[in-house]
């Protein structure tokens, strides 16, 4: 499975970095995302882990991850360390025209039950990563 997904956002690269690459904003624009928990409190480092609980095709997941990139304001990536969908998901941010160009791209093997649900696998993904990405322009630009 290989999702991306782009948008643009009228804000300053690094003020959109700082919200959108830190695991504990993910269920405010991620609607699969319920909630995250940080294995230790602190300013998030390359190394740092931390586990989702999620809501997607109707199954509950809970997913440990190992941050591999924190490139401050222009990379992010976390690689699940267990669960049953290894994923990879990068963040990238861009300065555009307007503020910034945020790239989610979203990469993984699916195993179990998602295993026989691949083809529908991808086209939920990239709805609903397209849909994230779209409430994060939308939370983001109605800050002052």
């Amino acid at each position: 499975m290989r999702v991306e997904q782009s948008v643009e956002i009228n804000r300053p690269v690094e003020e959109v970095f700082s919200y959108a690459a830190d695991p504990d904003h993910y269920p405010e624009w991620s609607a699969i995302v319920l909630e995250v928990q940080k294995e230790k409190p602190g300013p998030l480092t390359q190394g740092g882990r931390f586990t989702t609980v999620s809501k997607f095709l109707g199954r509950r997941l809970e997913t440990p991850f190992e941050v591999t990139v924190h490139e401050f304001p222009r990379h992010h990536s976390h690689k699940s360390t267990g669960g049953p969908l290894p994923l990879e998901w990068t963040l990238t941010f861009e300065e555009a025209a307007d503020g910034t160009r945020v790239t989610e791209l979203v990469e993984g093997e699916p195993g179990g039950f998602f295993r026989l649900a691949g083809p529908l696998l991808e086209r939920a993904g990239r709805r609903q990563f397209g849909a994230d990405l779209e409430t994060l322009k939308d939370l983001l630009e109605a800050q002052d």
